[in-house]
């Protein structure tokens, strides 16, 4: 199979750090499904777990104890894999359709793709032979597609890395011919295949495994459909005159293996509370154990208000003979967040 890449991707070439913009694929019925496949044997051994749906329109999914299905295993000619079996082609060629924006090599091994549309080219099947890192730049939102027109292998312990805000719910893996998972090898997003997936021995899977025309085999699986946090909810400690800087709060969401950042790069807080920051505009956002990110919320820390100007004071009432007190009228610029506490010492002649 051929793509066509346009003359201006050239030019993108110069410009690794921009975030296309690219749109998710619509996966339609089959977005409930952490395994599905329209046409093809479905099996596993040993104590595979998967958290989501599983299916296949052909036959009914045969999962040897002790493997575990915590969700829906759907039987052979269930009307409610009809249109999972259309949607999943749908989606297909939706990912395939997709103008790439960069050319990757075909060891994906030790690359670094920032959000965009990413092929291997034409009739180029990809090996992943160690780490490929995924950087999301900051930007929850950011979109990987990445095409390959071939097959996929993976080695033992090879692993898809996300960083920096990128989450397994954006990574679309379009894959033209088989998926293989190679032992202990941890795996993150959709893949999207026209061919038979295997998941080998003690290998994971973070997102979908879905297929148009292939069989899926588990041996001793985890395959774990997630889904990210919800935005934060926070509170704002704002400067004060005597502190100049604020404090962020997150009161929710919170869960065992929840971390949270402020800029979208670094999730290693684990408490919810930023202090000392200093006045700006910062995304909130929360990643859970499975790594999905939460889309952002946008908070500011105010400037750090002025002090007051000086108080001025004024006799208005001298003494008498026959009334021995004064009456001094202070003027104080009042800010609303200070507590003022006026004095007044009387100067001794000598």
């Amino acid at each position: 199979m051929k793509r066509k890449l346009l003359l201006g991707v050239f030019v993108l070439f110069l410009l690794p750090n921009v975030s296309f913009g690219q749109t998710a694929p619509n996966l339609g019925a089959t977005s409930s499904f952490a395994l599905f496949t329209a046409g093809g044997a479905f099996n596993s051994n040993g104590a595979t777990k998967v958290t989501g749906n599983i299916g296949s329109f052909t036959v009914t999914p045969t999962i040897a104890g002790p493997g575990i299905v915590t969700g829906t295993i759907y039987n052979v000619g269930d009307p409610a894999l009809n249109q999972p079996f259309a949607d999943v082609s749908t989606a297909y060629s939706d990912l395939f359709s997709r103008v790439p924006d960069n050319v990757v090599t075909i060891e994906l091994a030790g690359q670094t793709l920032t959000p965009g549309v990413h092929s291997t080219g034409s009739g180029s099947a990809a090996t992943l032979t160690g780490n490929v890192t995924l950087d999301g730049q900051g930007n929850p939102n950011s979109v990987f597609i990445i095409q390959i027109d071939g097959a996929l292998t993976t080695s033992t312990f090879a692993n898809v890395i996300l960083i920096n805000s990128a989450s397994p719910n954006n990574v679309y893996w379009q894959i033209t011919g088989a998926f293989t998972l190679g032992n202990s090898s941890v795996f993150r997003g959709n893949i999207v295949s026209g061919g038979a997936i295997e998941l080998l021995d003690a290998s994971s899977l973070i997102g979908r495994g879905l297929t148009k025309a292939g069989a899926i085999h588990l041996h001793n699986n985890v395959v774990t459909l997630g889904s990210p946090p919800a935005n934060p909810t926070v509170t704002l400690t704002q400067p004060t005159c005597s502190v100049g800087t604020g404090t962020i709060t997150i009161t929710a969401p919170t869960g065992i293996g929840m971390t949270y950042s402020v800029d979208g790069l670094t999730y290693t807080n684990t408490t919810g509370v930023f202090s000392s920051l200093a006045p700006g505009t910062y995304n909130v956002t929360a990643m859970n154990s499975d790594g999905y990110v939460s889309l952002r919320t946008t908070v500011t820390i105010n400037a750090q208000p002025s002090p007051p100007a000086n108080a001025t004071a004024s006799v208005t009432i001298q003494p008498t003979c026959s009334v021995t007190t004064g009456t001094i009228v202070v003027t104080v610029h009042w800010v609303p967040d200070m507590n003022i506490i006026l004095t007044v010492e009387p100067i001794r002649l000598q």
